[in-house]
């Protein structure tokens, strides 16, 4: 073989002498050392790793550690030695034996963020040239994240509990609690910063409660409160973890958001129609109206009446349920929706029906509901959350990654009050209201008010009658035809006040079109006060106080880190992009950076970063506590079928039935044939509540998996 052909074969890393490990090196640490080896390792061509090490048995100090290549040992050789010694055969494995001890901080930040593994093996090839640069495998990074996953186990809720009193100890007014069994095991906690306190302050008059499964290993449920902000973006109040989703649990963590809050309870609460915590709001919030998600029995509909009904009278009673504005015209709509459909024995919509109270708009549209009407607030506050989080999750991986999507939406409301300290959006018209609003209202409500002005203009006033105390005036749309429903407008002349049966200004605190036309007829140029809500204005957040412990988060030395950290690697980064351009400045700089090494060394700077989490022997309290059972929820999937359900289950819907099988299909039902259906009655009140939790656990998993891991089965 000619000389330039092993060229080609073989390629040899040079590396400096500088940076060639050399007899009587000194370091500082066991990580300093085996940084600079691994660094050579990498120079040359492989990968280290640390090997066996010594201690001494007085003072149990390290006495030396050998660091060897990743492919130092016989691995095999030991396998096959303890095989000859145990008559018990040892499974084989697979694959290669592979050794890496490299990339573990940055594969750690990338879990923590949900990254894929595959995912951040491109990453590190892009870093490190290629792959065969890496140093690791994606087997590796699945080992190494498995090994952080069982470093947790046994403490758990101990490293749990010990995270929140560091948190207390940084700031007075984080607030948390937690409860164990009678055998001191972890059921329940709840916990609430004081940025989420301080925002309950501000927009705590509508809360939303709901509970979201599949988020821990344990099976926990995460229970949140959240709400909307001036902007309406979704913020978090609190949250908490129950073991269980009984009345009793439920109490326990609502008496503990009322502890934690100062504001007192909610006016408004939305949630979920569950029995258990029904019966929680009426002990704990006995004052506050209580409203069940209307998107959730809307889509419980599909389930309780057979498809063909359903195709066929839907829509009419969804129509009745949405557009009726009093209780006199819904009750009045839906006897003639349910005489007509033939749904007078339904027991289901029957049972609905006497709980309108609680879910019929109708019946609450006069009180102020920040605009929400059901619990999506809430669900796509946990599509947000879930992006993070994932049911492999330790109660401190979950809390980890629940912080930092904490983060990112908190930044997100910073954005938004950047743009309203330094953007005006344009204005349509030289209306003095439009005017004046623009500068008070935030940009999304700003929205909102000026397409309520645009819309205005396609509408006229009539005065109905008139009297010393009230006027009354239809308002009419120049394009509705006669028998189009126009609205009633209500002036208190005494009061000089005017309310319009759209209840819009009531429920979203918006004055509505209707209320505008009649403002602009009546040459009203300012909008009064008295219809501006202060909390979707700019200065919504003003006179909401911040103590001098919240001020303290700044100091916090982890963000601190981070920061520094960002701003180096910044720096760093911008002279690698221009040095490796060329050889002479990828030299000029790598001995630029061994020389601030040396000097950084002088410094003798101390590496270890004092967070303000204290060792667990200063928390009596926790110790001790053990992790909590694997629980079973109503959101955590079904039981197990057999074989015979199976094979039902996979048979052809049939429409005219309602049902699945295998010998009955859409294909040869009678009922379908002669377009006859059948009882629409279901009794089962038992399967109500389980597709309840079906559809509140499962349905947002498959709305934010897919974000995560790809589709869910």
């Amino acid at each position: 073989m000619d000389e330039n052909s092993g060229d080609e074969m073989s390629y040899i890393p040079q590396v400096g002498d500088n940076q060639k490990p050399k007899i009587g090196m000194k370091f500082e640490s066991l990580d300093e050392a085996f940084s600079f080896y691994n660094q050579y390792a990498r120079e040359s061509g492989f990968s280290a790793r640390m090997s066996n090490s010594k201690k001494s048995k007085k003072t149990k100090e390290v006495i030396w550690k050998k660091f060897v290549c990743f492919k130092e040992g016989h691995t095999d050789a030991i396998r096959w030695s303890k095989q000859s010694k145990s008559d018990v055969p040892i499974k084989e494995i697979a694959s290669g034996e592979i050794r890496t001890g490299s990339k573990k901080a940055l594969s750690q930040q990338f879990a923590e963020e949900n990254v894929p593994t595959c995912q951040q093996m491109r990453l590190f090839e892009i870093e490190s040239g290629g792959p065969e640069h890496v140093g690791c495998t994606e087997r590796d990074i699945r080992n190494y994240e498995k090994t952080l996953r069982d470093e947790h186990k046994g403490i758990d809720a101990e490293t749990l509990i010990d995270f929140f009193m560091s948190e207390k100890d940084k700031s007075s007014t984080f607030f948390f609690d937690y409860e164990t069994d009678s055998d001191n095991r972890f059921i329940r906690c709840f916990w609430a910063d004081p940025v989420s306190r301080r925002a309950y302050t501000a927009f705590g008059d509508v809360v939303v409660f709901d509970t979201i499964y599949n988020t821990n290993k344990y099976g926990m449920i995460f229970a949140s409160f959240v709400g909307v902000n001036h902007h309406h973006q979704t913020i978090v109040f609190g949250c908490g973890f129950l073991s269980d989703e009984k009345t009793d649990s439920f109490v326990w963590l609502l008496n503990k958001f009322l502890e934690a809050m100062p504001k007192g309870a909610p006016n408004l609460i939305i949630t979920d129609q569950d029995p258990a915590i029904t019966k929680a709001i009426a002990e704990v919030f006995p004052k506050t109206i209580h409203r069940y998600c209307l998107w959730h029995i809307l889509n419980k509909f599909p389930d309780k009446l057979n498809p063909v009904t359903f195709r066929d009278h839907y829509q009419s009673i969804k129509n009745v349920i949405v557009h009726s504005t009093t209780s006199i015209e819904f009750e009045r709509s839906w006897e003639d929706v349910m005489n007509c459909a033939n749904f007078v024995e339904n027991d289901w919509l029957s049972l609905m029906y006497e709980l309108r109270h609680k879910w019929v708009p109708a019946y609450f549209n006069h009180v102020f509901s920040a605009g929400m009407s059901s619990s999506q607030r809430s669900e796509s506050s946990h599509a947000f959350f879930k992006r993070y989080v994932c049911n492999k999750n330790s109660l401190m991986d979950f809390i980890i990654r629940f912080n930092k999507a904490l983060r990112h939406q908190r930044h997100n409301e910073l954005v938004a009050d950047h743009t309203d300290m330094n953007e005006r959006p344009k204005v349509k018209s030289n209306w003095p209201m439009e005017l004046q609003m623009v500068n008070v209202y935030t940009k999304n409500k700003w929205l909102e008010f000026q397409n309520e002005i645009s819309l205005s203009h396609g509408y006229y006033v009539q005065q109905a009658s008139i009297g010393i105390e009230f006027g009354v005036y239809n308002v009419i749309n120049f394009q509705g035809s006669s028998s189009a429903k126009h609205r009633l407008l209500t002036h208190d002349i005494q009061r000089d006040d005017i309310s319009c049966s759209c209840m819009k200004f009531q429920f979203e605190g918006i004055p509505c079109r209707h209320m505008l036309a009649f403002f602009r007829i009546n040459q009203v140029f300012h909008l009064p006060d008295q219809y501006i809500l202060k909390r979707w204005t700019k200065d919504a957040k003003v006179g909401v106080l911040y103590t001098m412990a919240e001020q303290n988060l700044v100091d916090d030395p982890e963000r601190c880190l981070m920061s520094r950290h960002m701003r180096l690697s910044c720096k760093a980064s911008a002279l690698i992009d221009v040095a490796s351009f060329s050889d002479e400045g990828t030299n000029f700089l790598a001995d630029e950076f061994d020389s601030i090494d040396s000097k950084m060394k002088e410094m003798n700077i101390n590496r270890t970063l004092s967070s303000g989490i204290q060792s667990r022997s200063t928390f009596d309290k926790a110790i001790g506590i053990i992790d909590p059972s694997e629980i079973r929820t109503k959101g955590r999937g079904k039981r197990l079928k057999s074989s015979k359900e199976k094979s039902i289950s996979r048979g052809r819907q049939c429409r005219g039935w309602g049902h699945r099988g295998v010998s009955h299909d859409k294909r040869n039902c009678p009922n379908l044939k002669d377009g006859s259906t059948l009882n629409n009655n279901n009794t089962d009140e038992n399967s109500d509540e389980e597709d309840f939790g079906s559809i509140d656990g499962m349905g947002l998993i498959e709305v934010a998996i897919g974000r995560i891991q790809g589709t869910f089965p």
